[in-house]
């Protein structure tokens, strides 16, 4: 039996050993080529500082708010009433429908407020007397006539701008990147301002059509009514006792509802006209502010140590690639393979028949 597992033995010693060299020359080209691993992981490290350390700093404002729902007026609600009756008055849409945030968001890249920005003077971070100068001049935008650079600017001013909503709560937020943290602080206020004073407008130019809507309706509806209780008034000067017959209380009932629905009209569109005139010169703004922007005070690019870490790593990665190539190249010349030393005499075979010319 000893016999038996003495070859056991001898296998498995033959496997460790085999182990044991393979990490062995695994950890060599390691040991040899530590400088060459050190050195081009400094060496990564060194231009990665140097880059960032000459990269502008890139500052984030952002500001916060929340659009105010439409459907809580009291015009709306109004309106809104009169959907029973639009059968006959042809209100099917007159009601105003509720902006989603998405709205807003989107609008922060419209082409007006966008123009509008950078149309707009700011201080000029640059200059020590503050003077102002308009923000296309300040993102130093280039262009052949002013149409080219107004593109221009509304391209560079859409990339440096994003917008995002958070769902559950319907804020929406705006952030701005700018080299300086106080003009970034002051384009996305403006900004913010600049779509709350369009939506302002908007919704007051939306009250004056309702308001010339309603007022024509009143005067229908007027008319209308008077027209349903002259029908009545006649019915009863000519029938002073209907009572008895059903087919005169019947007429009578006819013409009472009638005349129940016309003042029901009338009264609920003259509410209506009296609300949008009102809308009209409302000044109320229609976005609620959670945080105004503020000038940050740490930037949000570069990052200079995290990006000295990540080349530090990298290159040391480099550096052990480099290291085995530079074992394996050595090991190459010291003991050339088979397949090595064939294709040196097949090339040396091949220089020699060549042709000279």
């Amino acid at each position: 039996m000893a016999t038996g597992l003495e070859p056991q033995r001898t296998s498995t010693q033959q496997q460790t050993g085999r182990s044991d060299i393979s990490l062995y020359e695994l950890l060599t080209p390691l040991v040899r080529g530590w400088k060459l691993i050190l050195g081009t992981a400094l060496g990564c490290a060194a231009l990665a500082a140097i880059f960032l350390l000459l990269q502008r700093p890139i500052y984030t404002a952002q500001t916060n708010f929340t659009p105010e729902s439409s459907g809580s007026s009291g015009m709306s609600s109004s309106l809104i009433g009169l959907a029973g009756l639009a059968g006959q008055l042809g209100l099917g849409a007159v009601g105003a429908a509720t902006v989603s945030p998405d709205f807003f968001a989107r609008l922060f890249h419209s082409r007006e407020v966008l123009r509008s920005t950078l149309l707009t003077e700011f201080p000029n971070p640059q200059s020590a007397d503050g003077t102002k100068r308009p923000l296309l001049d300040l993102l130093e935008a280039k262009g052949s006539n002013p149409e080219e650079r107004l593109q221009k600017g509304e391209r560079l001013l859409e990339q440096i701008t994003e917008a995002s909503i958070d769902k559950p709560t319907g804020i929406v937020s705006l952030e701005v990147e700018m080299h300086s943290a106080q003009l970034a602080a002051q384009v996305a206020n403006r900004m913010l301002e600049l779509l709350n004073q369009f939506n302002l407008e908007r919704r007051q130019s939306q009250s004056r059509e309702q308001a010339r809507f309603t007022g024509d309706r009143v005067k229908e509806a007027e008319g209308e009514l008077r027209e349903a209780e002259r029908a009545q008034l006649r019915f009863l000067q000519a029938n002073r006792q209907y009572q008895g017959s059903p087919l005169l209380e019947f007429q009578a009932a006819q013409l009472d509802r009638v005349v129940q629905v016309k003042q029901e009209v009338f009264l609920t569109l003259t509410k209506a006209h009296e609300e949008a005139r009102i809308a009209q010169v409302r000044d109320t703004p229609v976005l609620t502010v959670i945080d105004s922007a503020v000038a940050p005070v740490k930037r949000t690019s570069p990052r200079r140590t995290r990006g000295t870490i990540v080349a530090l790593i990298a290159g040391g990665a480099l550096g052990v690639v480099l290291a085995y190539l530079a074992s394996a190249r050595a090991k190459t010349r010291r003991a050339p393979s088979p397949d090595y030393l064939e294709f040196r005499a097949a090339l040396e075979e091949a220089r020699q028949t060549a042709p000279r010319g």
